[in-house]
């Protein structure tokens, strides 16, 4: 019986920020309940937390909007809200977490493009296309 905060190839537990890949293990993992104990990362179940498992806990339902864009959590979903000062950035919540569309490039931004606009979106060259357009 695989350990119950492994979801997916994705670990789930409580002590994680957010669901991750970084710490799974299969041998520990997949193994049986006396290996998977040890996991520094391994709580034990309270009876609410049955009631959804593994990733479901961590989500809520996706508006019918944000689910057009096809997004893949571990890849686009963001625990925090993105604060880019870009026009062309639209900004959506998402199962517990927040999505970034870029308008210019008509698709969502990955967390580490995320990051970049946050951070340099005045020098963004998609802005400038984006103003151009405009």
């Amino acid at each position: 019986m695989p350990c119950p905060w492994y979801q997916n190839g994705m670990c789930t537990s409580p002590k994680l920020p957010e669901p991750s890949q970084l710490v799974v293990s299969s041998d520990r993992c997949l193994a049986g309940r006396e290996v998977y104990r040890l996991c520094s990362y391994y709580v034990e179940p309270e009876k609410k937390q049955k009631s959804k498992k593994g990733i479901e806990r961590f989500t809520t339902p996706a508006p019918a909007e944000a689910q057009k864009y096809k997004p893949y959590p571990p890849i686009h979903v963001v625990s925090w809200r993105p604060r880019s000062g870009c026009p062309f950035i639209k900004v959506i919540n998402y199962a517990g977490g927040y999505l970034a569309y870029c308008r210019v490039l008509n698709r969502l931004l990955t967390k580490h493009e995320i990051l970049n606009c946050d951070r340099y979106w005045k020098t963004c060259p998609f802005y400038k296309i984006g103003r151009e357009q405009a």
